[in-house]
């Protein structure tokens, strides 16, 4: 069980790095994806806006499910 903490703050560090990254270079995008009221621009919009909290989630949903697996001893 360590192993998956250990493995989920790794994951944690790249998933802050990606989300920083993810803020810089959107902005610059978003003007491709047409009209700032069409549903694709505001969609990109709200992803960016919300990368890290997404991220964080996802990486809480991974140790939870290696927790789970390793709880029944499969």
């Amino acid at each position: 069980m360590f192993g998956a903490y250990l493995r989920g703050a790794l994951t944690i560090g790249v998933a802050v790095l990606s989300a920083a990254v993810l803020q810089f270079v959107v902005p610059f995008l978003l003007p491709y994806q047409g009209a700032e009221d069409s549903m694709l621009y505001s969609a990109f919009s709200g992803l960016a806006e919300n990368a890290l909290l997404i991220m964080l989630a996802a990486v809480a949903a991974g140790v939870l499910a290696r927790s789970i697996v390793e709880s029944r001893g499969v």
